[in-house]
């Protein structure tokens, strides 16, 4: 320690820290000299105003801060809102598009037979009807048969849940009211469970061992018996 030099507690209070800061000065045995020239007068009492200030100051605003912060912080993790702002997919589900049997038929339809007359669409829809009762390439069920892989074109490279039904098209319009007529069980194709167009597609294999029963618009149909 050195001689003649004052201490006092860090953790004063800012007028004791002044008192004892004037105490330094006022002691004529201290010579130790805190400041390069020691002001005296107004001059001494003005520093020690502004001292004591910015004492007050800093003591008054560190612990505002520090309270805001953990107020802010508390009032973040209480709002019930704070997970799905910060996830905003976390609570969402989304659901991909699922058709019903009779959608999916009618656009199974549309797909095979967009270039057909009303009779076409109507021998198109007796043929899922035949492979759903006989089990042919089928489950007996809608979904079950038109989506069986290589079994009906449009599928095979299209995920039909992907397409919409568009109720203003006619031609989807049509198919959908083909599909619900041949629901009666009436004869459209003699039973026929296959089809093709000769125009488009070379001749498949079954063509050849499986007897033609019709013949409407550019489709082929053909039963399950052979020749």
């Amino acid at each position: 320690m050195l001689s003649g030099m004052h201490t006092f507690p860090l953790n004063s209070s800012p007028t004791l820290f002044a008192k004892n800061l004037n105490s330094i000065h006022e002691d004529e045995s201290c010579n130790y000299p805190i400041f390069l020239h020691q002001p005296t007068g107004k001059s001494q009492r003005f520093s020690l105003f502004l001292i004591t200030c910015c004492l007050i100051v800093l003591g008054v605003l560190i612990p505002l801060n520090s309270g805001n912060k953990e107020t802010a912080h508390y009032a973040l993790a209480a709002s019930p809102q704070t997970s799905s702002s910060i996830h905003p997919l976390q609570h969402s589900t989304l659901e991909p598009m699922r058709h019903d049997d009779d959608t999916l038929a009618a656009l199974t339809i549309y797909f095979e037979a967009k270039g057909e007359s009303f009779a076409g669409k109507l021998a198109v829809a007796a043929v899922i009807r035949n492979r759903m009762i006989h089990h042919f390439h089928s489950d007996g069920t809608v979904r079950g048969t038109v989506l069986r892989p290589k079994q009906f074109e449009p599928w095979i490279t299209r995920n039909p849940d992907d397409i919409p039904f568009n109720p203003s098209n006619t031609k989807m319009q049509e198919s959908l009211m083909a599909w619900k007529l041949v629901q009666d069980g009436r004869k459209v194709v003699n039973g026929a469970v296959l089809f093709y167009n000769p125009d488009i597609v070379k001749s498949p294999r079954w063509a050849q061992v499986h007897r033609k029963v019709a013949k409407i618009g550019g489709h082929e149909f053909f039963h399950t018996e052979r020749i």
